[in-house]
């Protein structure tokens, strides 16, 4: 059984797709956890980019890719998460500067919220932990902006 055919047993997703249209922009260096992200993103209607580091995240960012989120895993190669999106948070570029951008880490113990808000992270997820509850983040949030 493959973990899309799992999730799809475990998971209610919202069938309305509540992220249909949303660019998302995913940074995870993990791939199997990269491909079950994108699978749930996708399933919720968001179109995604994935990319495994914050060097191309944000060099992405700064050349032309205009996500209307980032969900940045914390734990990554060379520059963490928070590294990331302090450097989103003082680009010059207000569409750059004011993303939306969501945290999520497994590591709960070693990466607090608090530090990942405080570096300008939106929201910050455990995750995996609900599929649904990551859908619903990113539709609150997103909507929040409005």
């Amino acid at each position: 059984m493959t973990i899309e055919q799992k999730f799809n047993q475990e998971t209610k997703l919202n069938p309305l797709q509540q992220l249909s249209g949303i660019l998302i922009l995913l940074v995870e260096d993990e791939p199997e956890i990269a491909d079950l992200l994108i699978f749930i993103l996708e399933t919720a209607g968001a179109q995604v980019m994935a990319l495994s580091n914050a060097e191309a995240a944000l060099l992405a960012l700064v050349e032309s890719l205009d996500p209307d989120l980032l969900l940045c895993n914390i734990k990554l190669p060379v520059h963490d998460g928070n590294w990331l999106i302090e450097q989103i948070r003082v680009h010059s570029n207000p569409s750059i500067r004011e993303l939306p951008a969501i945290a999520i880490t497994s590591y709960t113990r070693e990466f607090s919220s608090d530090k990942a808000l405080n570096a300008g992270f939106n929201r910050f997820l455990v995750k995996l932990e609900s599929p649904e509850e990551i859908v619903d983040e990113i539709a609150q949030l997103l909507s929040s902006r409005i």
